[in-house]
């Protein structure tokens, strides 16, 4: 979650995984990345589904509080209080603020980008297609 905190907190981060180079490895060739989840989805359709789902607005609100660090768990536990303290008036700061403008800007780019995909995929690829006219009997066999 820290990792995910501080690249939602740079624009070229942000900029860096929106503009990935086609990788045969990853699904949808790494073209359709959720930034919030660190989750690759194979199409421009499954993204705006995800954009949509329950577990991404759940991530979301997560990211809105101070990342868990090594560092929480020092101040927890009576170690580097001062340290965390400084930490959390920094995000508080400076780059909480940075980060809530790159996601704003991260989201109206995404509604943008995708307000043009259509809802649906459809499932069969002949599915759309008008059925051809038979012409003759419908019970003549025919051997070749």
């Amino acid at each position: 979650m820290d990792l995910i905190y501080n690249e939602l907190a740079s624009k070229d981060k942000i900029q860096q995984l929106l503009n990935q180079p086609l990788d045969e490895t990853k699904p949808g060739l790494g073209q359709h990345y959720c930034i919030h989840c660190a989750k690759y989805l194979e199409t421009a359709i499954a993204l705006k589904t995800h954009l949509k789902s329950k577990r991404h607005k759940r991530r979301v609100s997560e990211l809105k509080g101070v990342p868990y660090t090594q560092e929480t768990s020092d101040a927890a536990a009576g170690y580097n209080l001062n340290k965390f303290l400084n930490r959390v008036e920094q995000i508080k700061g400076a780059v909480g603020a940075e980060k809530e403008n790159n996601e704003q800007l991260l989201k109206e780019h995404l509604d943008k980008n995708l307000e043009n995909v259509s809802t649906t995929e459809p499932t069969l690829p002949w599915a759309n297609e008008e059925p051809s006219e038979v012409n003759g009997d419908e019970n003549e066999v025919i051997m070749g």
